[in-house]
This record gives structure tokens, sequence and C-alpha cells, in this order.
């Protein structure tokens, strides 16, 4: 098997015929796979939005369905690209050896797994878009800011992408996976400002909570959306670049130390 090295990821054509490869076998179950991402964060929308949300007057001089709506979107990518990440990536590192057969091409390891995290950046890129769209057929968006959310779920989806596949190269067996979904990111879905403000929450949670990159994506999805184009939105999207390149480059070194072993 040929390990290469962990070189940047440069080489982007051998990441897009790995995300090409993906492609070709998820066109065959798109439609349970997209289903299965959407109806989560739609049910949520429902759910929460009109259901307590008729029980709730307003939040920051806006409906309730119309607060939560913004992080839906972001949190759909996160879902997304954690599902693919995760179960998708260690099924073809693991059980289907799929990364030996593309490492015995002149592909390497980071090329591999750059590949990996755009497949699953896409499919955050599917997920949060289909939910934005949704959420505007419910006459729920006003400004023409929003057409840039889908960028922002690129950003969204690409970080937590980063992270599952890094979780993956950990992972011994998929049971290892429902320790990063009940410790990791369910924490996140819930204290990260898309239900309530975090200003209700202590000092120290709202400290904790400012680490969670899923906080700073609900922030700035909800600032494009009402179109607050300003500083706070910048600082959001700054953070979220600033650190997604740390935890791809740290998914490469995981998953090259796990294949040399």
């Amino acid at each position: 098997m040929k390990l290469t090295g962990t070189a940047p990821p440069g080489r982007l054509t051998g990441s897009i015929a790995v995300v090409k490869r993906n492609l070709r076998v998820w066109r065959k179950y798109w439609i349970s796979s997209f289903i299965g991402n959407l109806s989560e964060p739609l049910l949520y929308l429902l759910a929460l939005g009109y259901g307590l949300g008729s029980l709730i007057t307003e939040i920051a001089g806006m409906s309730y369905i119309e607060f939560i709506a913004p992080g839906l979107i972001v949190s759909a990518a996160m879902y997304g690209s954690t599902f693919e990440g995760t179960y998708g990536t260690f099924t073809r590192m693991v059980p289907q050896h799929t990364f030996e057969g593309m490492l015995a091409t002149p592909l390497d390891v980071s090329e591999v797994v750059t590949g990996e995290v755009l497949f699953a950046t896409f499919k955050a890129l599917a997920s949060g878009t289909a939910v934005l769209l949704v959420i505007t057929l419910f006459g729920l968006i006003t400004k023409p800011t929003a057409f840039f959310v889908p960028l922002l779920v690129v950003v969204c989806g690409f970080w937590f992408s980063s992270m599952a596949v890094l979780v993956s190269g950990l992972s011994p067996s998929y049971d290892f996976f429902n320790y990063y979904f009940t410790l990791i990111v369910t924490p996140m879905f819930l204290f990260s400002g898309i239900f309530f403000p975090l200003e209700q929450l202590p000092h120290w949670a709202q400290s904790a909570a400012w680490f969670s990159p899923l906080t700073h994506a609900t922030s700035a999805s909800r600032a494009i959306i009402w179109g607050n184009m300003g500083k706070a939105l910048w600082l959001d999207i700054a953070w979220l670049t600033a650190t997604a390149p740390v935890v791809l480059f740290s998914s490469i070194w995981i998953i090259k130390r796990r294949l040399v072993q």
C-alpha cells in the first residue's frame, strides 16, 4: 500500500477523482440518503417553529420560527456532512477496503482524505440548501443577502466533514460513533443558539459554547438571513475558516497513522 506522506492537499485533481467515485456510488441511493438528512431539521422546524412557536410571542423582534430557521439550515449541513464523514468514510476505509484500492493508484493519503472531506461537504451543501429552499417557500426569507447562505453552508460543511473524517480515523468500530453523536454533536445542536439566545445560559456555558463551530455557523447564518453584514458576521466566518484547515490536516495525519499500522 502506498502511503506517500501527509503533503498539503494541493493536488485537487486526485481529490476530485475521489469525489467523482463517491458520487457515482451515491447516486444509486441518493433519495433515501437525502430524505434522511433532510427530515430531522424539517421536523424541528414544523414541531418547534409552529408548535412551540405558538406559545412564544417573539424573540429579538421576530417570530420563533423565524428565529430558529437560520440555525436549522447549518444544523442540516452539520448532520449531512457528519453522517457521511463517519459512517460513509468508515465503511469505505474498513469493511469495504476502498481506501486500499484507491491508494494502489497514484493517489496518496492526503488526496483520498481530502476527497472524502469534499464529498461530505457536498452532502452538507445539498442538505443545507434544501432546508434553505423549504424555509424560503414558507416565506421566512425576506433579505436578498440570504443568497450568500450556501457559501456559509460550504464553510460549515467543510469544518464538520473534516471533523467527522478525523473521528472515523480514530474509531475502532461503528459503535464508537455513538459517543461522538451523543457527547459532541447533540450538545452542539442544543446549545449553539439555534433554539434560544445564548445569553440565557450561565456565563461559563456561554464561554463553552463559543468554542462550538455550530455556534459561529448559527450566528453567521442568522446575520446573513437578517441582513446584518457587520463585524460580528465576519468574526464568525473567520473563526470557521481559520480552524477548519487545522481539523483537515489532523484528519489526514490520523488516518495516515491508522493505515500505516
